[in-house]
């Protein structure tokens, strides 16, 4: 891709080694396949490819043990920077640590690691309860006799939403919590929670599936991230038994497909109605879209230097239709 003495990108699929030299940066993401994922790792690509800089992408394919292999293969490369977004964040401490020691920084995103050179992340735990504010609104829009809570349907007729959860890490966990406790101190719910978790388009179909089969007067569908919230959409818009007008589905993490589907929503041919952006930090005062203030602590980071301090807390927002 680079061209005019511009270093080449490149993206390192699963199961591929590392085996060029002369890269800058690392960027070791769980599935680029999660439209979130995906954008934000093209994005940040593109500007340093902008910058002269050679940086790979190491898709993981969700799996803890690729991860590290792509970890260890890019200290091995002499890498001046690493960005790790964890598979599992319970696991990476001692490898950081040995890159570390070997003169790599590590950016960690989207979770705490407890060993770093800069995070960045977000409140997943608010994340969570925003995403139920943006459910109960719509709730009240829709079913409310008089536009206010207390014309909600009550009792066995209260709105039934269902939580598709993830709690295989800290973060994942806190985020679901942020939903359900949300939720139960409304109270103007009937709430089921999903035995079966999801985190890719593909569980999520297929466990809307079953729920749809055992819970036939879904009214509202929560998931943990938007790459579930997809599939949950397809399979929905799917069954012509449903009211696509009376149904809600909301979720966290935006990509520009997320947002063309929740557009899509406004006029019932989408289900999937809102979700949670990360914004992005203010960096000296100035408040900086996610993937532009991603490679500002990148490029500091290979240049040794971390002007924004060692914890970034990334601004929030909800999403819904536009236009």
């Amino acid at each position: 891709m680079g061209t005019g003495g511009l270093f080449a990108l490149s993206m390192i699929s699963p199961g591929i080694a590392l085996a060029q030299a002369g890269v800058d940066i690392g960027f070791a993401v769980p599935d680029t396949t999660n439209p979130f994922l995906g954008w934000l790792t093209s994005e940040v690509k593109k500007q340093a490819e902008a910058d002269g800089l050679r940086l790979e992408i190491a898709d993981a394919a969700n799996s803890p043990v690729r991860q590290m292999e792509q970890i260890e293969n890019f200290i091995a490369m002499g890498v001046k920077v690493i960005d790790i977004m964890p598979v599992d964040p319970n696991n990476v401490q001692d490898i950081i640590a040995r890159a570390q020691a070997q003169g790599v920084k590590i950016l960690v995103q989207g979770t705490d690691t407890g060993v770093y050179d800069v995070m960045m992340n977000i409140d997943q735990y608010n994340c969570g309860e925003q995403i139920a504010e943006m459910a109960i609104d719509w709730m009240v829009k829709t079913f409310s006799t008089d536009g206010t809570e207390a014309g909600l349907p009550e009792g066995a007729n209260a709105p039934k939403v269902v939580i598709i959860p993830a709690t295989d890490t800290v973060d994942a966990k806190n985020r679901s919590d942020g939903m359900r406790d949300k939720l139960e101190a409304w109270g103007k719910a009937n709430i089921v929670v999903s035995p079966t978790e999801a985190r890719s388009t593909a569980s999520g179909t297929s466990v809307m599936e079953t729920l749809l089969l055992q819970n036939p007067d879904t009214d509202v569908v929560l998931t943990y991230n938007a790459d579930t919230a997809m599939g949950v959409n397809e399979y929905i818009m799917g069954q012509g038994q449903v009211d696509k007008a009376r149904f809600g589905l909301f979720s966290g993490d935006w990509s520009p497909p997320v947002q063309e589907t929740i557009d899509a929503s406004a006029a019932n041919n989408a289900v999937f109605r809102g979700t949670i952006q990360i914004v992005g930090p203010v960096l000296n005062g100035e408040p900086v879209d996610l993937p532009i203030a991603t490679f500002r602590v990148i490029k500091a980071l290979t240049e040794g230097q971390t002007p924004y301090g060692n914890w970034i807390k990334d601004a929030i927002a909800k999403a819904g239709p536009q236009g």
